[in-house]
This record gives C-alpha cells, sequence and structure tokens, in this order.
C-alpha cells in the first residue's frame, strides 16, 4: 500500500550531513544567499531532542527563526519522556514541573550514572502500592508538566516531514507550506491527527530517524502522505495532506501503524524495540493545554531490581 521515498536517521557517532541546497529556502522562496547564514543554522529535526549532526540547507533564518515557536511546543508536548530517558537538548536534559510545584522530574549525571530525582504531593496511599501476590511495587507519579498549543505541535511534526520531501513532491504540498508561516493558519480543513507511540520510558536511545511512505495506488483512500518521527522511546505518524490527491480521502480515521526499530546501545550494538499500539490525538487547537500524558505508573520488583514504566493518558 506505501512505498519509503524517504528515511533519514541521527545516531551516535554520525557525521554531520546536510539536505538541500542554499539556493532557494523551500518554505518562503528566499533566494539571496545572506538569508540562509551559517550551514548549521537550521537542524533537520529538533536539536531539543537530540540532533547534534543532520541540518537543512534550503531554510532561510528567518524561517528557521519562526519555526522554533512549533519545535518549542512539540518538546513541551512530550517533556516527561524527555526527562525520564535523559534526552540531551541545546542545554541539557529538560526539566518537567516548575520549581515549587506539586510534581517534578530532574535528571541528573552523578559520578557517571543517571539518576532522576521525584516529587509528587497527595495522598501517600494512592500514590504508592504493593501487589502481596507478586510482591511488586507500583509508584504512581503525577506530572504537571508544561502547557503546549497543539497547533504548533502539530506544525512542528508537519514541518519535519516537508523538510525532507523530495524536491519534486513539493508543489503537492504547498498548502502545508504556506500555513508554517502563519502561526494561526491550519494547514487543511478536519482534524490534525497526530498518532502518538511509546515504548520503554527510561534511558531512552540518543535515535532519531524519519521516514516519509507515500501511496502506491493513486485512487486509493489513504492518505498520500505519511510521515513517521521516531525519537527514543517515542514515534510519532502524521497524515501530510496533498493539495491534489487527498481531496477523496475521508477525513475520520485511525493513524494506526505498528513500528519496530532497531536502537543503538550506548556502549554499542543495537536491540530491537516494539512501540505501542497508537494513541490518537487531535492537535487542532490553539488554546494552550497541559501536555497528554497526566502521570507516570512504575511497576518495580524490589527481589530483582527491574521495573517498568507505564505512561497514563491525561483524561
Amino acid at each position: 500500500m506505501y512505498e519509503r521515498i524517504a528515511q533519514e536517521m541521527v545516531e551516535p557517532g554520525s557525521v554531520r550531513r546536510f539536505l538541500g541546497e542554499r539556493t532557494r529556502c523551500r518554505y518562503c522562496g528566499v533566494t539571496d544567499l545572506s538569508a540562509f547564514g551559517k550551514r548549521t543554522n537550521a537542524h533537520t529535526f529538533p536539536a531539543a531532542l537530540g540532533n547534534r549532526t543532520l541540518f537543512s540547507l534550503d531554510e532561510c533564518r528567518a524561517c528557521n527563526g519562526e519555526f522554533s515557536v512549533y519545535e518549542d511546543a512539540l518538546c513541551k508536548a512530550v517533556g516527561p519522556f524527555l526527562t525520564l530517558g535523559g534526552v540531551r537538548g541545546r542545554t541539557g536534559v529538560r526539566k518537567t514541573g516548575l520549581s515549587g510545584s506539586k510534581s517534578t522530574m530532574r535528571h541528573a549525571i552523578l559520578e557517571g550514572k543517571r539518576q532522576l530525582s521525584i516529587k509528587a504531593e497527595g495522598d501517600a496511599n494512592r500514590l504508592v502500592g504493593i501487589n502481596e501476590a507478586t510482591g511488586l511495587i507500583k509508584l504512581t507519579m503525577p506530572v504537571e508538566g508544561d502547557v503546549f498549543v497543539p497547533l504548533y505541535a502539530y506544525k512542528a511534526l508537519m514541518k519535519i516531514g516537508l523538510s525532507m520531501l523530495p524536491f519534486e513532491e513539493l508543489p503537492r504540498f504547498k498548502g502545508a507550506i504556506d500555513s508554517l508561516a502563519d502561526r494561526n493558519a491550519k494547514p487543511h480543513g478536519g482534524p490534525l491527527q497526530v498518532g502518538f507511540s511509546y515504548a520503554f520510558v527510561g534511558n531512552a536511545p540518543p535515535a532519531l530517524a524519519g521516514t516519509l511512505l507515500r501511496r502506491r495506488d493513486i485512487g486509493s483512500r489513504s492518505p498520500y502522505m505519511i510521515f513517521l518521527l521516531m525519537a527514543g522511546s517515542v514515534c510519532f505518524q502524521v497524515w501530510l495532506h496533498s493539495d491534489d490527491l487527498d481531496a477523496h480521502v475521508p477525513e475520520a480515521g485511525r493513524l494506526g501503524f505498528r513500528c519496530e526499530a532497531q536502537l543503538p546501545k550506548p556502549e554499542g550494538g543495537y536491540f530491537p524495540i516494539t512501540y505501542s499500539d497508537p494513541l490518537q490525538f487531535d492537535w487542532s487547537d490553539m488554546a494552550p493545554r497541559l501536555q497528554p500524558f497526566e502521570a507516570f505508573e512504575l511497576t518495580f520488583n524490589p527481589q530483582t531490581t527491574e521495573g517498568s514504566f507505564e505512561p497514563i493518558p491525561r483524561r
């Protein structure tokens, strides 16, 4: 049903790579070379998600500055995952929760080992439980998290997908490209769907991958272009609406790709992970809201010291 037309990956040890050419900005059309700045000015994947080596040459400084608002919203939407996973952004690992709030998460490296500092206020009987039959301890960690603008976070994902589109495909996505210049503009009518999957939460592998999937059958009633972004322990999928090839596709539906990946270990080598069935979000709204997860549950075996995290979607 789909064919892969583009894929870009970033992992530890990657050498610097550059997409596009510094002749014309693919978003605003400027051609003046002085408008582009340094070759490392525009990160193809957000630096806040750990990208240090993949850059877009065909994104001018003005557009890059404007798009930073969108990228900030995306990082706020998944802030707790970045904290728990130890993902290093421009200034270190992101903190979750403001100082003095009822719940906070902090990440640190002490003597070469990762440490998480978690504070939560509330009824201890609701936050801590023990399964008498198995001996497993369950800790519930409420998350206040950050407030984000859903439309902006959606545009961040859309923009990353557009940055990877082959040049010959760009005319089909003028509506999506034009909407980036106006923060209040939606790229198309209907819901702005995001499929969100997660794997483990702690020790997120420092890897990023973006994949563009194109519909093989032009007449099929499935989206023409799907973009998938894997960022360590989380995976997003969005429908990039074509101006001319998606009018017959129903707006209602699920973004339901099941994703697996081979992710690099910090010490070398790879291990397979399987992401969950995608949760479905509509990020059409301009009204700020709390990030989508209200708590994380840690199930912990005190005998083996093994544990697993489970995110709890916000009601």
